[in-house]
């Protein structure tokens, strides 16, 4: 992650940390509970958060592993993630750290794992090198994160409304474009399992603490999309409320 989308990244969720832990997003456990069967975490496994955020990975993943870890740059997001703390068994550490520098030892790890950050990465294939460099040898790496639909002119429309809506918003991926980020950092996909999820403008803007003459802006890009879903986002008004798709992708790989 380039130093200037690090500080984003840190300024923007230190100041959000609290909205964002209980967003529409991090709520999702749909996603999370997929994340669970297809990653399969077994008693044995020594478990990697990469920018674990509040803890929603960690706290499903840690009673079900031997040791789990979180990492993330934000002390905000660390002091939430403790405060949440696991329950059943299993150890459980926090250490701040980026994940395009991740302070543990080659082959370290069984299980490496990622969630709604990719988006966030200034260089995700550095991170995912990283997470690959801690992995053993046929280890795993779980990967969830929001997707864009694989019209690249789409997807560069909701790029733009998402970062104007949230400066540290980097890129998504098409769900393609994330499996081949993956493949070429020398892992194997052996599952994957996507869906959708309906947001509420007013909600993803508080999130981010959007200023409101921005959030006016966002709402305007998005309702100008709707002629043909230009951002392939299917906004909709009810009323005056408008609402849109999220659709998020989770894939596990192993390391080759």
């Amino acid at each position: 992650m380039d130093d200037r989308i690090r500080r984003l990244n840190e300024e923007r969720f230190a100041r959000t940390a609290e909205a964002f832990a209980k967003s529409a997003a991090v709520g999702n456990l749909v996603e999370i509970e997929s994340l669970v069967r297809l990653a399969e975490p077994a008693p044995t496994d020594l478990l990697l958060d990469v920018a674990c955020g509040a803890g929603r990975l960690l706290k499903t993943f840690a009673p079900l592993v031997r040791v789990a870890i979180g990492t993330d740059v934000t002390m905000e997001m660390l002091r939430l993630a403790r405060q949440a703390g696991p329950g059943g068994a299993g150890r459980f550490f926090l250490v701040r750290a980026e994940g395009a520098r991740l302070p543990f030892r080659d082959e370290t790890f069984t299980l490496v794992a990622t969630t709604l950050a990719i988006h966030h990465f200034g260089d995700p294939r550095q991170v995912l090198g990283e997470m690959a460099r801690v992995c053993r040898p046929g280890g795993k790496i779980a990967v969830g994160d929001i997707v864009g639909v694989s019209d690249e002119a789409k997807r560069a429309r909701q790029n733009e409304i998402e970062r104007l809506r949230d400066p540290a918003h980097v890129a998504v991926y098409s769900p393609a474009g994330l499996e081949a980020l993956l493949t070429s950092c020398g892992f194997t996909v052996t599952g994957r399992e996507g869906g959708t999820q309906v947001r509420e403008l007013g909600e993803w803007c508080r999130v981010a603490a959007t200023p409101p003459d921005v959030a006016v802006l966002v709402r305007e890009r998005l309702l100008r999309t709707i002629p043909g879903d230009q951002a392939g986002m299917q906004p909709t008004l009810i009323g005056d409320e408008l609402r849109f798709h999220h659709h998020w992708l989770n894939l596990v790989a192993t390391r080759r």
